[in-house]
C-alpha cells in the first residue's frame, strides 16, 4: 500500500524531468526558426504530394473508363510536378532541418563546455574525466538525433499522415474513423515502451560514462601499465565494462524490437478492417474513388511505422539532454570579488586559516597562520599528507577555505575577482601541463598579446631556449599530448618559462625539481632562480639549497604548523625539522 503512491511520484517526476526537457530544447531552437520554417514549407511540399498520388490514381483509372480523352497527358504530366514536389519538398526539409539542429547542437555543446569549465575545482575531484567526456559524445550525439532523424521524422512523417488523413477524411469520413480505433493500444504501448527506454537509457549513459573513464585512463597511464605489466588488468576492466554496456544496448535494442512490428500489426489490422469494409461497400461507391482511398490507405502504414519507431529515439535523446542540462545548471565558481587591475606587492598572510574538504569533517589544514612579506621566499616542508598543497592551492582559491582569513596585499582574497587574482600567482607543479600544441603556443598559454621575441626572451630566462632550437621546427614544434614528446626537464623549463612570461608577482612552486635527474634539476634549478628574483614565492621543496636560502620555513605535519623560522633557527631547535634535513635533505 505504501509503496504505491511512491511509485506514482516517481512516474510523476521522470515525466515532469522529460517535459522540462523538451522545452529547454525548444528554447535552443527558437534562435533558427527562419530554417524551420523553411524545413516546414519543404516538408508541407513533400506531405502533400502523397495524396496526390491517390488523386492521381483516381483520375488513371477514371482515364481508362474514356474520361479526360483531350488531357491524357495531363496525367503523366500531373506525375512529374508531383514527384518534383516531393524532391524539392524532401530537399528544403532534411536540409534546412539539419542545418538548424547542427547550430543547436553546437550551442548546447558550447554553453556546456564553457559552464563545466567555470565550475569549482572540488566539482573535478568528485567526477571522473571519462564521464564527462560522454556528455560531449555520447549524450549530445543523442540530442543530435533528436533534433536531426526525430525531429526531422516527426515533422515530414507527421504532416504527410495529416494530409493523407485529411484527404481520407474527404474522401470517406466514417471509413477513415476506424483508424481511430487504433489510439487506445498505441497509447498503452508508448507508455509500456517508455518507462522501459527511460530505465536502461539512464543505465547505458552511466556505462559508457565509465567506458570513457576506463579508456581514457588506460591510455593516460600506458607506461604504468606496461611497465606494471598490467594488460591482462586493464582489458579485463575494460571487458567488464564493456559487458555492462552491451549488455543494456541488448535489452533495448529488444524492447525496441518488440515495439515496431507490434505497431505494425496494429496498422496492418486496422487496414485489413478497412480494406473488408471497402470491399463490402463495393456497389454503393465509384470505383475510381475506391481504389483512390486504398491507395491512399496504403500509403499510411510507412509515416505512421516511421513515427511509432521514432518514439523510443526521442525519449533516449531526450534522457540524454536531461544529463547535459543538469551540468549545463550547475552553480558556476562563487566569484563576488570586486577588486580589479591593481598594483599587486605580493604581501601574503594567513590568518588562523582551517580548511576541510567537502563531505569531511576532519582538518586538512587547522590554525594556519604565518606571514610572507612581498619579494620573500616562503618554504614549506613536512611529511607527505601534511596539507602542503592543500594550503598552496587555497592561495589561488581552488579551495576556499573553511574559517579563518587569507590577506593578499592588506585586501581578504575574496576581495578580488577571480581572474585578477590567478593573473597574478604562476604555479609550476612536478606534473607539468602541456596541450598538443606548439611551444610557443604553450609558453604563452593564457597569456594575451605575447609577442614572438617575449616569448623566446622568458624561454632563454627558463633555460629552454637552447633545446628548443635544436628542435626540427624551433619554437612551431609540436609537444605530443601533455608534452610526451619530451623530457621531464624540457617539460619544467617550459612551464618555467610560462612563469615567467605571465610575470606574476606571486609563484608556487610545487615539488618543481623533484621527479628531475641530477643534470636537468641543475638547469631546472638554475631558471627558478631567476624566476624567484623580487617575486614572492611559496616553495613546496625536497632540496636542501632551495631550502636554506628561504626567508621562512614552515614544517607542517598533520595540517598543523608544528615549526617555523629560518634553517638556522630551525636547525638549532633541533625538531623535525633537523631530522628531515638529516634525513631527506642529505646529499
Amino acid at each position: 500500500m505504501d509503496q504505491a503512491p511512491a511509485v506514482s511520484n516517481n512516474n510523476a517526476s521522470d515525466d515532469a524531468k522529460l517535459s522540462d526537457a523538451y522545452r529547454r530544447i525548444f528554447k535552443y531552437l527558437l534562435p533558427f526558426t527562419s530554417y524551420f520554417l523553411i524545413a516546414f514549407f519543404g516538408f508541407g511540399l513533400f506531405a502533400i504530394s502523397q495524396p496526390g498520388f491517390a488523386v492521381l490514381m483516381e483520375a488513371f483509372v477514371r482515364a481508362l473508363d474514356g474520361e479526360y480523352v483531350d488531357g491524357l497527358y495531363l496525367i503523366p504530366t500531373a506525375c512529374i510536378v508531383i514527384a518534383l514536389m516531393r524532391g524539392i519538398g524532401s530537399y528544403l526539409g532534411n536540409y534546412y532541418m539539419s542545418k538548424a539542429s547542427a547550430n543547436v547542437v553546437h550551442t548546447i555543446r558550447c554553453e556546456l563546455f564553457g559552464n563545466i569549465m567555470s565550475l569549482p575545482i572540488n566539482f573535478f575531484d568528485n567526477n571522473k574525466s571519462g564521464r564527462l567526456v560522454s556528455l560531449f559524445t555520447y549524450n549530445t550525439n543523442l540530442m543530435t538525433s533528436a533534433t536531426t532523424q526525430a525531429l526531422t521524422t516527426v515533422v515530414r512523417e507527421g504532416l504527410t499522415v495529416i494530409a493523407l488523413f485529411t484527404y481520407l477524411f474527404y474522401q470517406n469520413s466514417t471509413l477513415t474513423l476506424i483508424f481511430f480505433l487504433l489510439g487506445p493500444p498505441l497509447a498503452l504501448a508508448i507508455s509500456w515502451m517508455g518507462k522501459k527506454i527511460k530505465k536502461f537509457g539512464r543505465g547505458i549513459q552511466a556505462s559508457v560514462g565509465e567506458l570513457n573513464h576506463v579508456t581514457s585512463e588506460s591510455f593516460g597511464g600506458i607506461r604504468l601499465v606496461k611497465s606494471s605489466v598490467g594488460e591482462k588488468n586493464a582489458r579485463s576492466r575494460f571487458a567488464d565494462v564493456s559487458h555492462l554496456t552491451k549488455t543494456l544496448n541488448i535489452r533495448l535494442a529488444k524492447v525496441s524490437s518488440v515495439y515496431t512490428p507490434m505497431m505494425q500489426m496494429m496498422i496492418v489490422m486496422a487496414m485489413a478492417l478497412v480494406m473488408y469494409i471497402v470491399l463490402l461497400s463495393r456497389g454503393t461507391m465509384d470505383p475510381a474513388e475506391l481504389i483512390a482511398y486504398v491507395t491512399a490507405a496504403a500509403l499510411l502504414p510507412k509515416p505512421i511505422r516511421s513515427l511509432s519507431a521514432v518514439h523510443p529515439q526521442l525519449l533516449q535523446a531526450v534522457v540524454a539532454a536531461e544529463e547535459v542540462f543538469k551540468h549545463i545548471d550547475m552553480e558556476k565558481e562563487a566569484d563576488t570579488g570586486v577588486v580589479d587591475d591593481v598594483d599587486i606587492s605580493g604581501d601574503i598572510e594567513f590568518r588562523n586559516v582551517n580548511f576541510a574538504y567537502e563531505g569531511s569533517e576532519k582538518n586538512v589544514l587547522s590554525d594556519i597562520s604565518f606571514h610572507a612579506n612581498a619579494g620573500q621566499t616562503l618554504a614549506l616542508v613536512g611529511r607527505s599528507g601534511g596539507g602542503k598543497s592543500t594550503l598552496v592551492n587555497t592561495l589561488p582559491r581552488f579551495y576556499d577555505i573553511s574559517s579563518g582569513e587569507i590577506v593578499l596585499d592588506n585586501l581578504p582574497l575574496q576581495r578580488y575577482r577571480l581572474a585578477f587574482l590567478r593573473k597574478n600567482i604562476a604555479i609550476v607543479s612536478q606534473q607539468v601541463t602541456l596541450f598538443n600544441d606548439t611551444i610557443a603556443a604553450n609558453i604563452s598559454y593564457g597569456i594575451a598579446g605575447a609577442s614572438q621575441a617575449d616569448i623566446e626572451e622568458a624561454a632563454k630566462a627558463a633555460n629552454a631556449d637552447e633545446f628548443i632550437r635544436e628542435l626540427d621546427n624551433s619554437y612551431q614544434t609540436l609537444v605530443g599530448e601533455n608534452g610526451v614528446l619530451l623530457s621531464g626537464g624540457q617539460r619544467q623549463r617550459l612551464a618555467i618559462a610560462r612563469a615567467i612570461l605571465r610575470d606574476a608577482r606571486i609563484l608556487i612552486l610545487d615539488e618543481a625539481t623533484s621527479a628531475l635527474d641530477n643534470e636537468s634539476e641543475v638547469k631546472v634549478q638554475d631558471a627558478l632562480d631567476r624566476v624567484m628574483k623580487n617575486r614572492t614565492t611559496i616553495v613546496i621543496a625536497h632540496r636542501l639549497s632551495t631550502v636554506e636560502h628561504a626567508d621562512n620555513i614552515l614544517v607542517l605535519d598533520d595540517g598543523r604548523i608544528i615549526e617555523q623560522g629560518n634553517h638556522t633557527e630551525l636547525m638549532q631547535a633541533n625538531g623535525l625539522y633537523s631530522r628531515m634535513v638529516q634525513r631527506d635533505f642529505a646529499e
